[in-house]
């Protein structure tokens, strides 16, 4: 950016009159594009997940399948849903400590623990949803590559998530690094 450029935006700025009501809403966490495009996606996967909890024994034969398959489907489900609200609810509330530095320890290792859980929920979601579909059929050489497939791919999608979940909590590492740089000073 040029000085010009920069003495002209300086100029400009507050020139723009914002009520009270605008920067209220404007300082908001729960106004963040962020935290608003995951309870887009919260919403969306526990209305699909739920919809499927009440369709999945008619559609799916759920009557065919074994008692424990059914339990550890539901199970499954509720588990990853539960996880999800409560990470939305964790997102939601960062500022826990008496300043800056120490709220963002806190969220860190609230963070940490999420990321843990959220793995670990989504993976044995995965794990009871393969259970689930297995427990009537007679496996074959096609339908164990089927299978072999569809591991691969959940395999990728955890190795994705983590891979989100450590850029985070990298970024909020950092973050508290920053700080510890300038109290040094």
């Amino acid at each position: 950016m040029e000085l010009k450029d920069l003495k002209s935006d300086w100029q400009n700025a507050g020139k723009a009159f914002k009520s009270e009501a605008d920067l209220l809403s404007m300082t908001k966490i729960i106004n963040h594009p962020t935290l608003k495009r995951i309870r887009i996606k919260l919403i969306a996967e526990t209305i699909f997940l739920l919809l499927f909890l009440v369709i999945y024994y008619d559609w799916f034969d759920g009557d065919k399948k074994p008692f424990y398959a059914n339990i550890l489907l539901v199970t499954g489900v509720l588990l990853y849903v539960a996880n999800d609200i409560l990470g939305y609810i964790s997102m939601v509330k960062p500022i826990n400590g008496l300043n800056l530095k120490l709220s963002i320890k806190n969220y860190l290792t609230r963070i940490k623990r999420l990321s843990v859980f959220s793995l670990i929920f989504s993976s044995i979601y995965s794990i009871f949803l393969i259970i689930y579909f297995l427990s009537a059929i007679n496996l074959t050489k096609e339908k164990g590559f089927l299978l072999l497939g569809l591991a691969i791919i959940l395999f990728q999608l955890m190795f994705w998530s983590y891979r989100v979940w450590t850029n985070r909590i990298k970024s909020l590492k950092q973050q508290v690094k920053d700080f510890d740089a300038d109290e040094d000073k």
